[in-house]
């Protein structure tokens, strides 16, 4: 099913040659364009020496000839593997080493990071620029000088990045034969009707945006793509394309109506879809209220090539808001059930448990996710917050989500983040950084505080709130819970 896919994405780039493919910074490229600049990636690959069968690292930008070359090397049936470039140039230098790779692709910009890396660790160099501007070798990496390669992709794929909430951003392999799986997550792609446009704002080293990348050159669908998301890009995309579906992530929506983008910008938009983290109701309520138009969350993982639970909007006008809070029911071929976290038995419908997914298009065994969820009698699959992330305080554990949803519900609040650092005498204690509404009256931590204990058990109630600017996030706009906990330490020490 693999090979099909390649041959559609390749029947695309030859068949709609002349047509709108890949839009980027108010200016359209074909797929006529795409396809030649992937061709010339590739070839710079033989001419170097690199085997066919060889995996290349891309220090991957949301960037148009970065978008360009990930297509050509897919219709070439080569493996990829995605380093995000915000990292620390002795962190992406250490990536270099590991990934085994025969040739580094990166930005003309970022190469003087690295270049040292690349040498050392015997890859060939190629420098992108502007899609008009041929790619080149890099000078003194213009061959190739390893023998062994990284295997973890023989037949060909992509190794996706995680968001890195957690820590650095870990490699997950996605080999050809479960890329249709992900295109299958593409706005659209279940009910077998593409929408005529497409806005990411995904990073495309990660699954949503390299989903909808791949989803757009196999199916014919212009997209938009965004170097990084803001307000104002998205409403100038909104006025200028007027698509009927929009993907979005929880940062992005809060952001949106943070903003009070207009009715009016968002009136050719049927509905939202999104699933990269947990949506809290009240947010979604806001937001369907103003725009008049119905929010499809759902919920994925890398692990899993993406969805495996979501709502669909034969399913929302069936049920209405009777299932507020849920991420709809599984995907088709996908089972979950809750499994108790101690014993490993089954736990009854509408009880909490640890997600358990049997996805046979990715792997065999039963896998558990460290993802509590509540199973009604009706199938459908409510987010409790991730059992990895408990704090334990004196005995008593706290789910950070929960702490964070009664945060967010105060109204001068825009998002939040909790998380746990060591005490002496609690064993660990809550901390919490919020980001306040730019239309926010006067509010202190002690007002944030009074809320919580107001929501809460005390147990909950952070020992601190601290109100920043702006949040710190990853790439794909989730807050990086590791820059938050460090900063916290770092007071601490």
């Amino acid at each position: 099913m693999s090979q099909n896919v390649i041959e559609q994405l390749r029947a695309n780039l030859r068949d709609h040659k002349d047509e709108r493919g890949i839009e980027f910074e108010g200016r359209w490229v074909s797929w006529g364009e795409v396809a030649r600049y992937g061709d010339a990636v590739v070839a710079l690959l033989d001419a170097a020496g690199c085997p066919p069968s060889a995996k290349v690292g891309i220090i991957i930008r949301n960037r148009l000839a970065h978008a360009a070359a990930v297509v050509g090397l897919l219709a070439h049936r080569r493996s990829v593997s995605f380093v995000y470039p915000f990292l620390p140039a002795t962190a992406i230098s250490d990536n270099i080493e590991g990934l085994g790779a025969a040739a580094i692709l990166a930005d003309e910009q970022d190469w003087p990071n690295f270049a040292q890396a690349a040498g050392q660790a015997g890859c060939a160099g190629i420098a992108f620029n502007e899609i008009n501007d041929a790619p080149h070798l890099v000078d003194g990496l213009e061959k190739c000088r390893r023998s062994s390669f990284d295997n973890a992709l023989p037949e060909g794929g992509i190794e996706v990045l995680s968001s890195g909430t957690t820590g650095t951003p870990k490699r997950i392999p996605m080999p050809l034969k479960l890329l249709e799986r992900a295109v299958m997550s593409a706005p659209g792609a279940e009910s077998g009707s593409a929408p005529p446009v497409q806005i990411n704002i995904w990073p495309l080293g990660g699954v949503g945006g390299v989903c909808l990348l791949t989803g757009a050159a196999v199916n014919n669908t212009p997209l938009v793509l965004m170097e990084r998301f803001t307000v104002d890009g998205l409403v100038d995309a909104l006025r200028r394309h007027r698509p009927d579906t929009l993907g979005l992530n929880p940062t992005a929506i809060a952001m949106i109506m943070d903003a009070n983008v207009s009715p009016e910008d968002m009136e050719s938009v049927k509905s939202v879809s999104g699933g990269s983290a947990y949506l809290d109701p009240d947010l979604q309520d806001r937001f369907e209220q103003r725009y008049n138009l119905p929010i499809l969350w759902g919920m994925g993982a890398t692990e899993f090539c993406g969805t495996i639970v979501r709502w669909t909007p034969q399913m929302r006008a069936e049920r209405g808001d009777s299932k507020r809070g849920s991420t709809g029911l599984p995907m088709p071929g996908v089972e979950i059930r809750a499994i108790d976290p101690e014993s490993g038995a089954e736990v009854a419908r509408g009880a909490e448990g640890l997600l358990e997914v049997h996805c046979p298009s990715v792997r065999a065994d039963w896998v558990r996710t460290t993802d509590l969820v509540m199973i009604d009698e009706d199938g459908y699959v409510f987010h409790r917050g991730r059992h990895d992330g408990a704090i334990v305080r004196g005995g008593f554990k706290i789910l950070p989500e929960r702490v964070v949803d009664a945060l967010r519900q105060h109204p001068a609040v825009v998002d939040a983040s909790v998380v746990g650092i060591p005490d002496a005498r609690l064993g660990a204690v809550p901390v919490a950084a919020v980001e306040l509404s730019q239309n926010a009256g006067p509010v202190d931590e002690q007002a944030l505080l009074a809320h919580v204990r107001a929501e809460l058990p005390p147990t909950h109630v952070p020992v601190e709130i601290r109100i920043m600017d702006a949040l710190p996030r990853t790439p794909s706009l989730k807050v990086s819970l590791t820059e938050i906990k460090k900063m916290f330490l770092a007071d601490a020490a």
